[in-house]
């Protein structure tokens, strides 16, 4: 007989949001120096520890490339955050937009200003636990929001490493983990985020936008498919073959 009382996966993500979101109401849009503070902070998890990423990473595969691990749940995570930290300042200016009538004629005059949504859920998926998680986030923190992640059930050893690491580096206002199995993914996905994104298959990307509906939660989805490949006539087919397959393996 179990007597262990169920785990409330949606009061545990809930939670996590609404202490974000309440300090993100008090602190207002928050500066370029405190944004590229974040994302250097980012920089240093995945650098300091890549070691132990890699080692992380190949045992949730069982086995798998280092030099592979490295090049794409590592380099390719610090190559996007340090773009939008080197950009970020430029991307925040305002943008002077011309008025038409009868609006010009009374010296009105209009910009676009970017302004950050709030708190962003992350969900990682599988193939790539590190980079699905860390490339969105570097546009999440560039905006200067909050994020909550969630790393893929699938590679545990990722999940586990990633929820020692985090609060580490970030205090829990600003970057948070609530990892678990499928149940808690469900209850990220209808949880009251500002703005979810979502990496992974199209079956769970349908569900994912089924759960956020309820919530008008506009989404970011990067749903995988066939990848299909044209080839010019005059390319050596045997390079081409040798490349696509690479890529493919990959």
């Amino acid at each position: 007989m179990n007597n262990l009382a169920p785990i409330d996966h949606a009061a545990i993500v809930n939670a996590t949001i609404d202490q974000q979101r309440q300090v993100f109401n008090q602190e207002g849009e928050v500066s370029a120096e405190v944004r590229i503070s974040r994302i250097n902070r980012a920089i240093d998890l995945l650098f300091d520890n890549r070691e132990a990423i890699v080692d992380a990473v190949s045992k949730d595969f069982g086995n798998r490339s280092r030099h592979q691990s490295l090049m794409s749940d590592v380099y390719a995570c610090l190559e996007a955050l340090k773009l939008n930290r080197d950009n970020l300042q430029r991307w925040m200016k305002k943008e002077k937009r011309a008025l038409g009538l009868p609006f010009n004629l009374f010296g009105a005059r209009a910009e676009i200003r970017y302004q950050p949504k709030g708190v962003i859920g992350i969900l990682g998926t599988w193939n790539f636990p590190v980079n699905t998680v860390f490339c969105p986030l570097a546009g999440v923190l560039a905006a200067g929001n909050r994020a909550v992640l969630k790393f893929s059930e699938v590679t545990p050893a990722i999940a586990e490493l990633m929820d020692t690491l985090v609060p580490t580096y970030f205090e829990p206002e600003e970057v948070a983990c609530v990892n678990g199995g499928p149940e808690l993914g469900a209850a990220f996905s209808a949880a009251k985020f500002d703005h979810l994104v979502f990496t992974g298959a199209g079956s769970i990307g349908q569900l994912v936008m089924q759960a956020a509906s309820a919530n008008l939660t506009p989404l970011t989805l990067e749903l995988g498919g066939k990848s299909p490949v044209i080839i010019d006539e005059h390319f050596p087919v045997q390079e081409a073959a040798e490349r696509i397959m690479s890529g493919k393996a990959l």
